[in-house]
């Protein structure tokens, strides 16, 4: 199957917070294909959101959290972007040992999971701290968007990591669809292996 490629910048959101709450979203779906996967495709998941969340943190790191200090005054706002920085170098902690394990390893599934409880908590401190404290700031958010989907997507391409994958609703319902049809395969074989018995019986 050909490679997915990623989105140019230009595709994606040009305010910084829609982009970055966008990847948020697409991180969550990822670990909730996680918690459904089969143990076979668990690691090709874990290997995708350790990708995804490098990547986030990095542009946040490089673009965002130097924009923010700089236009926060209070010190308060300041400490937001101190703690989100400290609350990367854990989660970075936990991406490392889950990069160094198989999913053979007892702790895999528990280490990803916790990373996903430590995610979900630096999203909500995100969204609902941060992200309105830089709304009130003078910053021009459509023109950090654009720097930040730039870096992502020039990041993204040089390690190799493909776009993101449809939503995890979108997949249980495309493997639903696919087993359907699969279902109804059989069946029909079924139907014409009886049909063609019924027709050899009827002549002897």
């Amino acid at each position: 199957m050909a490679r997915a490629t990623p989105q140019r910048a230009s595709d994606a959101p040009r305010d910084a917070i829609a982009l970055l709450k966008q990847d948020h979203r697409t991180v969550e779906a990822l670990f909730d294909q996680f918690e459904d996967a089969e143990e076979q495709e668990q690691s090709q998941l874990a290997e995708r959101i350790c990708n995804m969340l490098t990547v986030h943190a990095q542009i946040e790191e490089e673009i965002l959290y130097p924009a923010a200090k700089e236009a926060f005054e209070d010190e308060e706002e300041e400490d937001l972007v101190h703690e989100a920085a400290v609350e990367h170098a854990t989660a970075k902690d936990l991406i490392a040992k889950i990069e160094a394990m198989t999913p053979d390893d007892e702790a895999f599934e528990a280490t990803v999971k916790v990373l996903c409880e430590y995610v979900k908590h630096h999203v909500k401190e995100e969204e609902n701290e941060l992200f309105p404290a830089l709304k009130k700031t003078e910053l021009d958010l459509k023109e950090m968007g654009g720097r930040l989907a730039e870096r992502k997507f020039a990041l993204m391409e040089e390690l190799g990591i493909p776009a993101e994958e449809p939503p995890a609703a979108e997949r249980k319902k495309a493997r639903a669809t696919s087993r359907a049809t699969a279902t109804k395969a059989r069946q029909a074989r079924a139907g014409s292996k009886s049909a063609r018995n019924s027709g050899r019986a009827a002549r002897h």
